[in-house]
């Protein structure tokens, strides 16, 4: 099964974010930059296949938060289309600085 989560964290900057799941995951984030994705955003993977994007939890748009039911998370994670949904999660709990907000299924 495919499964696309989503992760927040309140209590960390997008740069100290990145250090963190970069070092409990052991992958490289690059940095990348979109007003789509509301300016400055840290990406791992590809768009045809799993990947990572770690950004900020602001529209730049309209000023309000990306996530409207959380927006007490200022940084989200999102990990799009893995079959590994529940060995990330382990790892990311380990850390304890992510909370998973949304977890689906296809």
């Amino acid at each position: 099964m495919i499964a696309y989560d989503l992760y927040g964290a309140k209590s960390l900057s997008l740069v100290l974010a990145r250090e963190h799941i970069e070092e409990i995951l052991g992958i490289s984030l690059d940095e990348r930059n979109s007003s789509y994705q509301g300016g400055s955003y840290y990406m791992f993977g590809s768009n045809d296949s799993e990947n990572f994007i770690l950004k900020v939890n602001l529209d730049p748009f309209d000023d309000e938060p990306v996530e409207l039911n959380f927006p007490e998370y200022p940084v989200l994670l999102y990990i799009n289309a893995t079959v590994r949904s529940s060995d990330i999660e382990g790892s990311i709990k380990k850390g304890a600085c992510f909370k998973l907000l949304r977890h689906e299924v296809f």
